[in-house]
């Protein structure tokens, strides 16, 4: 499977098996994230859809997602470090204690090292309280902080459909 992100009136490369329009909250963009069958031709600009995981009780509409961008080029040993936080501490530590459901999609962009996560939840609330949930946690034994140089940037969208 894989993912694009583009303007609503953009051309996407492939037919979508699902799309998502995001409005800027504090901003003028607007994107709607397409999800493809891994059968189309994804494009150079495409991201490879490394997880899709929803967590929390099932039933909630994603009503707010938030769009956090490591820009890149990520190194190898970056990428690893980022991909075992997600996997083995961040990840379960989110699916033990949502009080909503929350849906999360890791993106990556082979070509240019990119990574993107979107996380889909119910409300503003429930975003916060993932957001400080992840930024209090301790690291693993074995976790390199230097390894993990955080978001380039974080943007925060209403989910229109």
């Amino acid at each position: 499977m894989f993912a694009t992100m583009l303007p609503p009136a953009a051309t996407s490369p492939a037919p979508a098996a699902e799309e998502i329009a995001l409005r800027q909250i504090a901003g003028p963009r607007e994107v709607v994230l397409r999800l493809h069958d891994a059968a189309g031709d994804p494009g150079a600009e495409a991201y490879v859809v490394e997880a899709d995981d929803v967590v929390g009780p099932a039933g909630g509409k994603a009503a707010i997602a938030s769009v956090v961008t490591f820009t890149g080029p990520m190194s190898p040993a970056v990428k690893q470090a980022a991909d075992r936080a997600e996997r083995d501490r961040i990840g379960p530590e989110m699916a033990a204690h949502a009080t909503s459901t929350v849906r999360v999609l890791r993106l990556w962009q082979p070509e240019r090292r990119r990574k993107v996560v979107v996380v889909m939840t119910v409300d503003q609330p429930a975003l916060e309280s993932g957001f400080r949930r992840i930024t209090t946690m301790e690291l693993l034994p074995g976790e390199d902080p230097a390894l993990l140089p955080g978001p380039d940037h974080v943007e925060i969208f209403e989910v229109s459909s």
